[in-house]
């Protein structure tokens, strides 16, 4: 039953104006038809009580030996007339309530009629609950086939009229169905236009959301359309203001910090490397030389937020070879695997960045990098293994926090500075795409990354 309703809000408002104006047109046709029932069987009984009092009169003032050939004269496909000494219809089959019309109908032409006057009966087909109105709607309105009036005549003759009554349009007449299906068609042509018209505004503001996702500098929403979205867009577009200033103000902070560090760390170093030849001498040297690296990696963290790039398409199975290439140059073990093209959008250097950092860490601390490209669906996913001892479950998403270690020394030797991932997650966030990790059963670390062919960040 879930899987039948849609899953977008124009496509549910559609539902509901679909089968809530379907339902309300069946209820009005089918209460419409049976005020219409109702009313032809209303005059169908007091058309019928005239002829009858017509006809009587006639075969009234007929002679008794004429009666028969006038009775056979006003017969027709519609009316039969017989004349018998006794009443063809007895008075138990005589409904009351029902035949009450037909009753005050005659009662003009021959005064109050009694049951030694007057037999009235419809002939009915045997259905339980006939007299339903469920069973009625469901039936489309069935008739009575015709209608038996016996009526006793001045010199105790009883004619006896079988009357073929005059059928009203059943509810499920071919009209009918033509109209439920125009309506339906109306509202699927029209309510398609109406939901889309509606909806587009929060079509719009998704769209808005995964490019605010991406580029922080997107520029902002029009503020068009009804009261309501109105005050949503901007009260987005502030968001996205206040957003965009966070992240420049940080940028710069971090960057101004990276900068002003510098110069102290420089004559830091001036003044060790004036100190006498030491293991302490060699030790500061050491600790300056990894803050220096912190602060060049603090520099390019900032520049990775930077938005300035302009985007390109390139081919990433072309730059993924290259960075491979460059680290096995490099003493390390890197490879890549991919026979054809993979054309991507995106911030060529920026990303070239993520990678190195992904690739070189996989080579230098897993022993071995191995890099895999495949299609998936509008991405490409870029998955690299290597053959180290992995990262425990508790660490997967800390690794990802800005200067953390799985090791506690901050020796550059067994580790770098802590914004290797950092740098790398958020320059492919910023396209659109994410990273993910998990240990390989055969041993090392997997991770895949996921990157959008269109991107436009």
């Amino acid at each position: 039953m879930k899987g039948l309703i849609p899953d977008s809000i124009g496509g549910r408002t559609l539902l509901v104006l679909l089968v809530g104006l379907t339902l309300s047109h069946m209820a009005s046709t089918a209460i419409l038809s049976h005020d219409r029932h109702d009313a032809v069987a209303d005059v169908n009984d007091h058309l019928s009580a005239d002829r009858v009092a017509v006809f009587a009169r006639l075969l009234d003032q007929a002679p008794p030996e004429e009666r028969v050939r006038l009775a056979r004269s006003l017969g027709s496909p519609f009316l039969t007339v017989a004349l018998e000494a006794t009443p063809a219809i007895s008075a138990s089959q005589q409904e009351e309530i029902e035949m009450v019309p037909v009753r005050q109908a005659l009662e003009p032409y021959f005064g109050a009629l009694g049951h030694d006057r007057l037999h009235i009966a419809r002939q009915r087909h045997d259905h339980v609950g006939t007299n339903s109105v469920w069973w009625r709607l469901a039936n489309g309105f069935p008739e009575d086939p015709s209608l038996f009036i016996a009526l006793a005549l001045n010199d105790g003759t009883w004619a006896t009229f079988d009357l073929a009554m005059k059928k009203s349009m059943p509810f499920w007449a071919p009209r009918s169905i033509l109209s439920a299906v125009v309506m339906i068609g109306a509202i699927l042509i029209f309510g398609r236009w109406a939901t889309g018209w509606v909806a587009a505004p929060l079509a719009a503001f998704a769209r808005a959301a995964d490019r605010l996702g991406r580029d922080v500098q997107a520029p902002p929403l029009s503020e068009e359309g009804p009261r309501e979205v109105r005050q949503a867009v901007s009260a987005f577009n502030e968001m996205q203001d206040r957003i965009r200033r966070f992240v420049e103000d940080r940028t710069r902070m971090l960057a101004a910090i990276s900068h002003d560090l510098r110069s102290p760390i420089t004559r830091l170093r001036l003044r060790t490397e004036l100190f006498p030849e030491s293991e302490g001498r060699e030790r500061m040297l050491a600790d300056l030389d990894e803050m220096e690296a912190m602060v060049a990696s603090t520099l390019d963290f900032a520049r990775g937020d930077a938005q300035d790039e302009p985007s390109e398409a390139i081919d990433l199975a072309s730059m993924l070879e290259a960075i491979c290439d460059n680290a096995m140059d490099a003493g390390l073990a890197a490879e890549f695997d991919w026979p054809g093209r993979l054309v991507c959008f995106c911030r060529p250097l920026a990303l070239k960045r993520a990678f190195v950092n992904l690739i070189e860490n996989a080579a230098r601390y897993g022993q071995r990098a191995m890099v895999h490209a495949r299609h998936a669906g509008p991405d490409i996913v870029v998955i690299i293994e290597d053959e180290g001892p992995g990262i425990p479950e508790t660490e997967m998403e800390k690794v990802f926090t800005p200067f953390y270690r799985l090791e506690g020394s901050r020796n550059r030797k067994s580790g770098g500075s802590g914004l290797g991932l950092t740098v790398a997650r958020t320059i492919i966030r910023a396209h659109g795409g994410d990273i993910l990790l998990e240990n390989r059963r055969e041993g090392g670390l997997r991770v895949a990354v996921t990157i959008p062919q269109g991107s436009k960040s």
